[in-house]
């Protein structure tokens, strides 16, 4: 199924924004429709407090974070062609449930684009996380120093032979119909057979779409991540494809630990399904 239908979360902070232009161009290239969310978070008084308190302060703070989006879609139109079919939407929830809220919104698009992540456990870091493991969807992160326009002629896609791996190369697949050539790579023991590498089918399936992709064998030296990563470096590839992987923890995921380090240390364009 095409992408038509792309959510975008908004970066409201500061005046630099680089997952907005990415998702600009992109739902250009794909003829979609973009939403932007914008995030405004709600203040309770503390509940030991005691005596009057300024609610008129916090409904300030929340009505700031309104404006701070409303901004940076003013900035995304400024930017976006006239043809470019979008809208804004605001979220008004406590921290918790804005998360959630996110999450259940990005179920009703084809794909949802977040910025990397300033610092671990950030409020954009937490609801980015909370659309990749509660949405269904994919998500595309888009790395801090993205300044290329989408590009999707050299497509590198990491397989494990995992479910979540399986997940993300269907949900990617009108994307990878625009590729010249698709590497897909997996790590491997070098004396495994070349038949026997988790890839090896997953290639003949893309070839039976008229897909042409080569299987790499990488040998892990160190971090998963950081190997993929570097050979993606080498390579000169334009977008990563891989499973979100995640450890369940009550209620919430927790990011494992080489979705952590491709997120925090990534160089490219990260599609990404749970």
């Amino acid at each position: 199924m095409a992408i038509k239908d792309i959510l975008l979360l908004l970066e409201t902070e500061g005046d630099t924004q680089v997952a907005a232009p990415y998702a600009v161009a992109l739902a250009g290239s794909l003829g979609a429709h973009l939403t932007a969310a914008g995030i405004a978070f709600e203040i309770l008084a503390p509940a030991n407090f005691m005596g009057d308190y300024p609610y008129e302060v916090l409904a300030a703070v929340t009505e700031q974070s309104r404006q701070k989006a409303e901004d940076a879609y003013a900035r995304l139109r400024a930017a976006a062609p006239d043809t470019l079919s979008s809208e804004l939407v605001q979220i008004d929830a406590l921290p918790g449930q804005a998360r959630d809220d996110f999450a259940r919104l990005a179920r009703h698009f084809d794909l949802t684009i977040v910025a990397q992540g300033i610092e671990t456990n950030s409020d954009d870091e937490l609801i980015a996380e909370a659309a990749l493991f509660g949405s269904g969807r994919p998500v595309l992160a888009v790395p801090r120093i993205q300044k290329k326009a989408p590009s999707f002629d050299r497509p590198l896609v990491a397989w494990d032979g995992s479910r979540a791996a399986a997940r993300a190369l269907a949900d990617a697949m009108p994307l990878l119909e625009r590729a010249g050539a698709i590497e897909v790579v997996t790590i491997s023991d070098p004396r495994v057979p070349y038949k026997e590498l988790p890839g090896f089918n997953i290639t003949r399936h893309l070839a039976r779409h008229g897909l042409r992709a080569d299987l790499k064998r990488l040998t892990q030296s160190g971090d998963i991540g950081e190997t993929i990563l570097s050979y993606a470096a080498d390579a000169g590839s334009d977008f990563l494809v891989m499973g979100g992987y995640g450890h369940s923890r009550l209620r919430e995921f927790v990011l494992g630990g080489t979705t952590r380090t491709i997120l925090s240390s990534m160089t490219l364009p990260v599609l990404m399904s749970h």
